[in-house]
């Protein structure tokens, strides 16, 4: 019996290794394709993203600062954001979107909310939503 065992060591102390690595990299897969995406919409002044991928599940958050000197300007900015991450193919379906969108200043803040979604959607909810299959 003590023989059996001793091959399944091995694998059982390397895969938490090889899980999270692969989760590593999904972590910067999601990091890469969101900012990739956001700069690709005019008015997006600065977008950074923290995502976290471990065990089949993960987190996302994000800091998105657009141009806009009205919240009607935040909003379509907000709006071409979320097109822009619907069409982009190396996003996941179960990643979230940002929470909210602020200026530079901070005075105008908005979110997915004022685009009719009922919290804040994953990627997924946005591509149903417009209609969106990423090529």
């Amino acid at each position: 019996m003590k023989t059996e065992l001793t091959w399944a060591l091995p694998i059982a102390a390397a895969l938490p290794l090889m899980l999270s690595a692969c989760g590593t990299d999904l972590a910067a897969q999601c990091e890469d394709a969101f900012a990739a995406a956001a700069g690709t919409v005019e008015g997006v002044v600065s977008a950074e993203w923290d995502c976290s991928e471990q065990f089949g599940g993960g987190w996302q958050r994000a800091e998105v600062v657009v141009e806009a000197a009205t919240e009607e300007e935040a909003v379509a900015i907000m709006e071409d954001l979320l097109r822009a991450f619907a069409a982009e193919p190396d996003l996941l379906d179960r990643w979230s979107t940002p929470q909210e969108y602020a200026n530079e200043d901070g005075t105008i803040v908005v979110g997915t909310g004022e685009l009719g979604f009922p919290g804040v959607p994953d990627l997924g909810e946005v591509r149903e939503h417009y209609g969106i299959t990423p090529e």
